[in-house]
């Protein structure tokens, strides 16, 4: 039998435990609050006890609302967590992320998005060198020779999104003249999105913009995304990268975890079926133009680094995810703000006309470069809805590190939250107006106030990790809305007008139902609008 002694000292010694894990979470908290190096910046209490706070914001989606408050109420610098601190000054955003080396590197937190892949795409590297070896491997892909190489590819699916949208999902064209069936332009956007960039990075007919059985896959990319976006903000998060990939995580994390799984494996699957191909075509003439394939052919001519199939994996789903779903959001954010304002959508649409005489002649060159209001179109879309609204976090390295004129300590995690800068009055004025003439010069709008809100304008982030298919996503939207504009008229559809803004009642930030609504991730989600559409007499 256990002795009465024993048992009382393990009561004894769970008591002591209890009141010393008890003692030191307040001596914690205290140091945390009075004396940690950050003490003195401002900030919500429970932001600078814990990490918690930014983790459900992340996992609710409101993460770019909240910073978006906090600036207005602490200012320009507040602390977001213990160890973190966000600015909203344009200075601060070019001290960050502009200067190269900028004594600052990538976190941990980029490291759960790629890990149960088992290797880092050019995006979430976080070493220096490698980090500039994979950005030499891939750039190339996004030259505007292969730009050129590939654009057939992105018209024709272009084509195929437009004469859905005419003929319906049943495929009865409706009469000349009249409204067209509703559609969900955020759904119908991640479907061309995801259409454009199968078939740029793997060579893949998906057809999803035409066939709803072909559709899951497609419908896969934002929810995993949006797990491993919360996931990474996890205090512990060192401690649940290593069950990313297990069948645990799957049991216990459901549709997401599985559909993450089924992202890797058919990256996987096409890097073997493109590496077989490869060793086909060493002996014919034939010539591949597909990202992967030209992937798989290429190493870093400076250090002689060759891909392993894992990092061709990974990068490839790197592709698809940052191509096809900031593509999609800033196109659903587009027709949003447009069909909210009609001004803007009538001013846009006789551009499109005046200057093409029929589709064919819509195609990447002068022509379509020289639509400056459709590029302001587009300007003030990822004004409004950057693909990250909230922050890309950096750690700032020994020695520490001046922003604004602060000494910030190595070790702190610091970032601009894009949302909140967009939104900044001092580079905007009226920045919740949907306004394209913001980005065009005239005697009430200087070219200095242009640089001004240039200067503060950060959609695909700036200097040496800015997002390299950033002219890929440019050409993707002008040839979209080109297209669109020429071809219908667009409206909202009646019985559901309201669907893709905000509403009272939806949480504090959501009120304004002319401002397109984003749920914070690595990407954004969205719903919405509902559109209608008629064939265009041009």
């Amino acid at each position: 039998m256990i002795s009465i002694v024993f048992i009382i000292s393990t009561i004894e010694n769970i008591k002591y435990a209890i009141v010393s894990l008890g003692v030191y979470i307040v001596l914690t908290c205290i140091y945390r609050v009075y004396f940690h190096p950050l003490s003195s910046y401002p900030g919500p209490v429970s932001y600078k006890l814990s990490g918690w706070p930014l983790l459900w914001q992340a996992y609710t989606g409101d993460r770019h609302i909240h910073h978006l408050l906090d600036h207005k109420k602490y200012g320009s610098v507040v602390r977001i967590s213990p160890n973190a601190l966000s600015f909203n000054t344009a200075s601060a955003l070019h001290t960050i992320y502009a200067p190269r080396p900028a004594n600052t590197r990538k976190g941990e937190w980029y490291k759960t998005f790629d890990i149960a892949a088992g290797t880092y795409s050019s995006f979430t590297e976080t070493d220096r060198e490698k980090h500039a070896a994979k950005r030499r491997w891939v750039g190339p892909i996004f030259s505007s020779e292969s730009l050129k190489l590939n654009e057939e590819k992105v018209l024709r699916i272009i084509e195929q999104f437009c004469e859905t949208l005419e003929f319906g999902r049943d495929g009865a064209k409706e009469k000349v003249g009249g409204w067209g069936e509703k559609w969900n332009a955020s759904e119908m956007s991640t479907y061309l999105g995801f259409d454009i960039m199968g078939a740029l990075v793997f060579g893949s007919e998906f057809g999803t913009v035409e066939k709803e059985i072909d559709r899951p896959l497609a419908n896969s990319v934002l929810p995993a995304s949006m797990l491993m976006y919360w996931i990474s903000y996890l205090p512990p998060a060192y401690l649940v990268r290593p069950l990313l990939r297990t069948r645990l995580f799957e049991a216990l994390g459901g549709k997401s975890v599985t559909d993450n799984n089924r992202l890797i494996d058919y990256g996987a699957m096409q890097v073997q079926l493109q590496q077989s191909q490869a060793k086909t075509e060493r002996n014919t003439n034939s010539q591949r133009v597909d990202f992967l394939s030209r992937l798989v052919k290429t190493e870093d001519k400076k250090t002689g680094w060759h891909p392993s199939a894992a990092d061709l994996g990974t990068e490839s789903l790197n592709l698809i995810n940052a191509g096809a779903d900031p593509f999609s959001g800033v196109l659903a954010g587009a027709i949003f703000y447009l069909v909210h304002n009609p001004n803007a959508l009538r001013r846009a649409t006789q551009e499109a006309r005046s200057t093409f005489l029929s589709p064919s002649e819509i195609v990447n060159g002068p022509a379509l470069n020289g639509c400056a209001y459709l590029y302001a179109v587009i300007e003030e879309t990822l004004r409004r809805t950057a693909p990250v609204p909230s922050h890309l976090p950096r750690i700032v390295l020994e020695g520490g590190m001046e922003i604004d004129g602060i000494h910030i300590p190595a070790g702190t995690t610091v970032g601009v939250p894009m949302y909140a800068l967009h939104n900044d009055p001092t580079h905007f004025p009226a920045p919740f107006t949907f306004l394209p003439e913001r980005w065009i010069e005239s005697p009430s709008n200087p070219a200095s106030s242009i640089a001004l809100a240039r200067r503060a304008f950060c959609p695909f982030s700036i200097g040496s990790r800015m997002c390299s298919g950033r002219n890929l996503a440019y050409l993707q939207l002008k040839l979209t809305l080109a297209h669109l504009l020429w071809r219908f008229d667009l409206r909202l559809a009646p019985d559901e007008s309201g669907r893709g803004g905000g509403r009272p009642g939806m949480g504090v930030g959501r009120e304004r139902p002319d401002e397109f609504q984003m749920w914070d991730a690595l990407g954004f989600g969205r719903d919405g609008p509902m559109v209608q559409v008629r064939v265009a007499h041009v």
